[in-house]
Parts: C-alpha cells; structure tokens; sequence
C-alpha cells in the first residue's frame, strides 16, 4: 500500500509518498526505543518525493524537531485513528 499525502509547510507543498514499510519502519522504531527525532527524519526523508528531498533537508536543517511534526502529519494521514471498542 502506497499513499501519497501533501503537506504544506510554509508556503511550499511538499509530496510525500508514504509507503505500510516506511510506516511500519517508522513505527517499530520508536517502539524498540529509538530516538523519535531520528524515527522521524528517517520517516519523513524515506517518503519525501525525490524531486524534493533537497528541499525537505534544508528545511530540516533549519527548522529543529520539524522532522517530529512532519513524521506526525504523515503518520495521521497514512493511518487514521480508529474508532475502537471492546464489546463485552
């Protein structure tokens, strides 16, 4: 599965293409204990559409834990928030 989600940041669009193992990767990551801005950047830099990656690591560069609410937007959009309930 392969989603393709634009965020505007500033005043630039930027396409992601998300894919369930960048995701994943993502998610097993920060499960296991690893640096959630390191997740994240991994996240955001794997999904970013290659025409744009130049541009996404240098707002990254100038912009500290952007990477974090990046990787949370992309993560929003490629997996929803379930409505969830046990019935008994």
């Amino acid at each position: 599965m392969k989603k393709t989600v634009t965020l505007t940041i500033g005043n630039t669009d930027f396409i992601f293409n998300v894919t369930a193992n960048d995701h994943s990767d993502f998610i097993d990551s920060v499960s296991r204990g690893g640096s959630v801005c390191g997740a994240s950047h991994n996240f955001a830099m794997r999904s970013i559409d290659k025409t744009q990656k130049d541009d996404l690591k240098t707002l990254l560069d100038a912009s500290p834990g952007a990477e974090v609410q990046i990787a949370g937007a992309l993560k929003g959009e490629f997996a929803p928030e379930l409505d969830i309930a046990v019935k008994k």
